[in-house]
């Protein structure tokens, strides 16, 4: 009798834990579906998103290495979706990126850092035609020309095909206790092809 009630017993308890484990995966399998939060991926410092390529969909660019010995800066892009650019004579860059109207793309215009730390120099890239093209050359701006306001090259309102942009120039002034300063000018050039 003890042997019949130990298996019955035993029985009991089998069946109560095999019912609670079917009833554990009856919940799994029954649960709702979990909302998984897509979350972008983290972007590179300094990096920043714009649509180079004129298809709406964003990539961003990013400073990918700086080579002190060689003075190079090497900007990169999102899963190498365009090709490098090489920034010569320069040790590290910041990027920003430009809506110019004479562009369907966005424009990406690089302030290279130069082992001279009182200027800055600019160059102005756009994605055409399968490859990066400059439509200005590179143009330097003295640091006492600088201000927080100053948008270094930007669309000439009375030229389509212009754009107006700043630089810096030497300028002997006898009058000056300094005898000399940088000026700052504007000039409007046309769009190299």
């Amino acid at each position: 009798m003890k042997y019949l009630l130990l298996v019955v017993l035993l029985s009991f308890f089998s069946c109560k834990k095999s019912g609670e484990a079917h009833k554990l995966g009856t919940d799994i399998n029954n649960a709702e579906p979990s909302i998984y939060k897509y979350e972008k991926p983290e972007l590179p410092e300094g990096a920043l998103r714009a649509d180079f390529i004129g298809n709406q969909d964003s990539v961003y660019a990013f400073i990918k290495e700086i080579d002190a010995s060689t003075e190079t800066t090497l900007i990169g892009f999102e899963n190498k979706k365009l090709p490098e650019i090489t920034i010569p004579e320069s040790v590290g860059a910041e990027l920003h990126i430009l809506k110019l109207k004479n562009f369907v793309n966005d424009v990406l215009l690089v302030n290279a850092k130069l082992k001279d730390t009182n200027f800055n120099e600019y160059y102005l890239f756009v994605w055409e035609d399968s490859i990066w093209k400059q439509p200005a050359n590179r143009f330097d701006i003295h640091k006492s020309n600088m201000t927080d306001t100053l948008i270094p090259i930007k669309n000439n309102p009375k030229d389509s095909t212009q754009l107006l942009r700043y630089y810096s120039v030497f300028d002997m002034d006898r009058t000056s206790g300094k005898k000399y300063s940088w000026k700052l000018m504007q000039e409007s050039i046309p769009i190299e092809e």
